[in-house]
């Protein structure tokens, strides 16, 4: 009994902590989304947290149709709950369609913009993983996919919902978002490779790894000019610049190690836990600013 009490927990554990960094920066996102046009308000505050759940259903999900292929490489399979736990496709379907009953309860309070953004969140969800269109498996249509819809949605979402108004603000923050979640697929895929070339078909499976190794350098060196430029001119607000700092080691770890090699998990962790604790920083100071 407490065997399988502790394998249930290391499941369970997995299935909430794989993709950390998915949901993690997505509520980073929503926080800066409101904090940055000075619209931090506490009944806001659920707006960020939901879109989080929203990419921690979407890597669920993901997870559930990459068992398959995860369960041939024991480190991949170890992380992916449903490698040991077994759901079937009719179980899952309606625990999918109750999740999305709700999420559709909360965002129906926006109006006909709120059911515009639950239903092209779950439509892509649905595109990108499941088949007949499992648009991960399809190159180039994988790359799409993450530039417009890993870091880039949840901030447009968020203004859509809340009413923000467009800035150069934005337009900086989007191009920021798209170049980060470009690389970041790129070196997932490269990452990934041993594994993705006997049962996936991806952009690098396609291009392969020195072609998607430089296209992540080229879009990891821009970044790293545009963030340097935006802060200098004032596009950026200075509370941003530590986000950029915090994060900026996993960018220039790219440069300095070998290219087809896996990024340091380590790195990733302790920046994405500094991420969160300033962003749970720049949260209590906002909310205690509304109290003053």
């Amino acid at each position: 009994m407490e065997v399988w009490f502790c394998i249930m927990l290391k499941q369970v554990s997995n299935l909430i902590f794989n993709h950390a960094d998915a949901w993690g920066i997505t509520l980073i996102i929503g926080i800066v989304a409101l904090i940055g046009h000075e619209s931090f308000k506490v009944e806001l505050l659920g707006v960020p947290v939901v879109m989080a759940f929203c990419y921690w259903l979407g890597f669920a999900v993901n997870d559930y149709f990459d068992a398959p292929f995860d369960a041939q490489e024991a480190k991949k399979g170890a992380r992916n709950f449903f490698v040991g736990v077994k759901l079937s496709r009719l179980n899952a379907g309606i625990l999918f369609a109750g999740i999305s009953v709700a999420l559709g309860v909360f965002f129906a309070q926006f109006g006909v913009k709120g059911l515009l953004v639950v239903a092209c969140g779950l439509l892509a969800i649905w595109a990108y993983s499941a088949p007949p269109l499992r648009l991960k498996s399809r190159p180039i249509a994988d790359l799409l996919m993450h530039m417009f819809f890993v870091q880039t949605f949840p901030y447009l979402a968020t203004m859509l919902l809340v009413g923000l108004e467009w800035s150069r603000l934005d337009t900086a923050l989007v191009s920021i978002f798209v170049l980060t979640s470009l690389s970041a697929q790129l070196e997932q895929q490269i990452r990934d490779y041993a594994v993705d070339v006997l049962t996936d078909h991806n952009f690098t499976v396609t291009f392969g790894r020195q072609v998607s190794s430089r296209l992540m350098l080229a879009a990891s060196g821009t970044l790293i000019v545009l963030f340097a430029y935006y802060i200098l001119a004032g596009i950026l607000p200075l509370f941003i610049l530590p986000f950029g700092l915090i994060f900026l080691p996993m960018l220039l770890h790219r440069f300095f190690r070998d290219t087809l090699a896996a990024r340091s998990e380590l790195l990733g962790r302790v920046m994405l836990i500094a991420a969160l604790i300033y962003a749970g920083y720049v949260s209590t100071s906002g909310l205690l600013n509304l109290w003053k």
